[in-house]
């Protein structure tokens, strides 16, 4: 199974959509939000996965979205890091891979 997650940084600190499922998160840092990605995702579809089953997490940077902008009637500074990872996380055996 694959996930792909869009990341942007706002407001002093990260946070991260999933752009086909119902999963969102924040982290301080991108560790931080690796780590709540991984425990996010693991639960979301922890019902779903079956023995055996993986699931690849694709991770890149965005811009913030207009409408949080909109909400907070501010300018965001311009994203200046950029981060793209894919890792899987194997739920039998609890390791992942960046």
């Amino acid at each position: 199974m694959l996930v792909k997650f869009k990341i942007f940084y706002y407001d002093r600190g990260w946070t991260a959509r999933a752009t086909d499922h119902g999963i969102i998160t924040e982290g301080e840092t991108i560790g931080e939000l690796v780590d709540n990605i991984i425990e996010a995702t693991e639960l979301y579809f922890e019902g779903d996965i079956g023995q055996g089953e993986q699931i690849t997490i694709t991770v890149t940077t965005e811009p913030v979205p207009d409408f949080i902008l909109e909400l907070d009637e501010t300018d965001a500074e311009p994203l200046s890091q950029q981060f793209e990872c894919q890792f899987t996380v194997d739920r039998n055996v609890k390791a992942t891979s960046c």
